[in-house]
């Protein structure tokens, strides 16, 4: 008969703490697998550490950001950020950078973001929020292909730059889709 006190001690380990930094740290190598020699600026920590790299194909400034649990989410999360532009050059366009904001219901992949990048500039950009473990190292690339080509599209962007055709990214392989359109469903 089973009774606590004659029951065998167990320990149960701690839950390690979660390093941001490690987990950067993993995205990094797969980035410079996919585009050797791409200059990756870190900025590590323990419970948030960061990434940015220039799009080699599409020259756009990427972020990736690795936060450990929060109050807000309660599990470790990957931000992944294609800069679009400044917000104070959109703010004085005749819209008030409104119009960029609109795109939030159209974007699959993403949304359209302000991120302050420092006490004085705030970029604006389509971001993606994801767990940890739903982002597999190998897919950054993708993931972030996704959000460029998804924002061009929705954008119009495609429609207006028809005359000089961008290159799909050559920093992977063909590969199976993070995202599908409704149109592919």
């Amino acid at each position: 008969m089973y009774s606590p006190a004659t029951a065998p001690a167990t320990t149960a380990a701690a839950p390690e703490p979660f390093d941001a930094a490690a987990h950067v740290a993993v995205l990094q190598a797969a980035l410079e697998r996919a585009a050797p020699g791409m200059s990756v600026d870190l900025d590590p920590g323990t419970d948030l550490a960061a990434l940015s790299f220039v799009h080699p194909a599409h020259e756009a400034t990427v972020l990736v950001v690795v936060e450990g649990p929060a109050a807000h989410v309660p599990m470790p999360t990957v931000l992944v950020a294609v800069v679009i532009g400044d917000w104070n050059d959109l703010r004085s366009r005749p819209d008030g950078g409104a119009a960029m904001f609109a795109l939030n219901s159209r974007l699959m992949a993403g949304a359209i973001s302000l991120l302050p990048l420092n006490q004085d500039e705030l970029a604006v950009a389509v971001c993606r929020r994801v767990p940890v473990d739903a982002l597999p190292a190998d897919m950054l690339t993708g993931l972030v292909d996704d959000l460029i080509w998804d924002y061009a599209r929705c954008s119009g962007w495609t429609e207006r730059g028809a005359q000089v055709v961008s290159p799909r990214s050559d920093l992977e392989p063909p590969r199976r889709r993070i995202i599908t359109s409704l149109d592919e469903a």
